[in-house]
């Protein structure tokens, strides 16, 4: 299985580490994405604005690099920190650089949205709560996310969505959300 990290702390590479090293015994080849180090902690340019519609719309290349990695993986691991409930402006940045027209999804000659990342077998958020943080809201905006990326992937794609209060479970949460998942029987 390919799986993808993404990294969406912009000042720690702990649970890229931990994720890696966790996984390095299972059957998998992993890619990784440093989202401050790609240069996602910017707001979309002008450029990436005006060409979000058009055939060629992937402007920079931390943005082609990302949607190559992502319409070849069979696994997205998103590992970030909750602030206030929230998902950070960084992972926000990617998803709107990254999951456009063409990447993600396309439209029909009617109109209609078809999902492309058939790809993805598995879909997983690791968010780094505040230690007080029990349990996500109805209305989590990362729900909301998981759900958007679930729908433009296939049929059989698994989703799920941890809540962890330490960087050093980062590692163990995304072994055995992989291994529950019936992956590696």
């Amino acid at each position: 299985m390919r799986l993808l990290i993404v990294n969406a702390f912009e000042e720690s590479d702990i649970p890229l580490q931990a994720i890696s090293e966790s996984l390095s015994q299972l059957p998998v080849t992993i890619s990784s994405l440093d989202l401050a180090k790609e240069g996602f902690s910017d707001f979309m340019s002008e450029g990436e604005r005006s060409a979000y519609h058009l055939k060629n719309n992937l402007v920079s290349p931390a943005q082609k690099r990302s949607a190559e990695l992502v319409k070849s993986t069979e696994g997205l691991i998103l590992c970030y920190p909750l602030t206030n409930d929230l998902f950070p402006a960084i992972a926000k940045s990617w998803f709107e650089r990254v999951f456009i027209p063409g990447v993600s999804f396309t439209f029909s000659e009617s109109g209609r949205v078809k999902g492309t990342l058939k790809n993805l077998r598995h879909i997983h958020f690791l968010a780094l709560a505040e230690p007080n943080t029990k349990r996500m809201k109805r209305s989590n905006p990362s729900k909301s996310l998981l759900r958007a990326i679930r729908m433009n992937a296939g049929l059989k794609c698994r989703s799920s969505l941890s809540l962890i209060h330490d960087l050093e479970s980062f590692g163990i949460t995304a072994r055995s959300n992989l291994v529950k998942g019936g992956y590696f029987r």
